[in-house]
């Protein structure tokens, strides 16, 4: 008889962990019908305007460059002759886009600028 007792008792908890088993297989498969939650719209850096860009001239100072573009995103202090500006926007839906400007000096005169990953945001 106490043998009877146990396999009735253990019978009801694996009743109930294979239903909870189920129950967590079916909801994963309901899991593409719920809607995405929403994200929020994302910018990084320096907003460059095409106005801004053809405003530059080879041989302005390095004041006159910022007070045209701002600060750059990046000024490294081992190569404080390049500037980077960068300017991310990653959407909550859709595509993300990079743009990037980079400018050189030479003895604190704007020598170059290098517009290739540049695109007006």
């Amino acid at each position: 008889m106490p043998l009877r007792i146990r396999l009735i008792n253990k019978l009801p908890g694996l009743s109930l962990l294979t239903s909870i088993l189920l129950a967590l297989v079916l909801l994963n498969g309901c899991a593409e019908w719920l809607p995405e939650a929403h994200r929020i719209d994302l910018q990084q850096g320096n907003t460059i305007k095409l106005e801004q860009v053809e405003r530059l001239k080879i041989g302005m100072d390095k004041r006159d460059v910022l007070d045209i573009m701002g600060n750059p995103m990046l000024s490294d202090p081992f190569h404080n002759q390049r500037w980077d500006y960068i300017y991310r926007f990653i959407p909550g839906k859709g595509f993300e886009r990079k743009s990037r400007l980079t400018l050189y000096f030479d003895h604190n005169k704007l020598k170059s600028i290098d517009d290739s990953e540049y695109v007006e945001p």
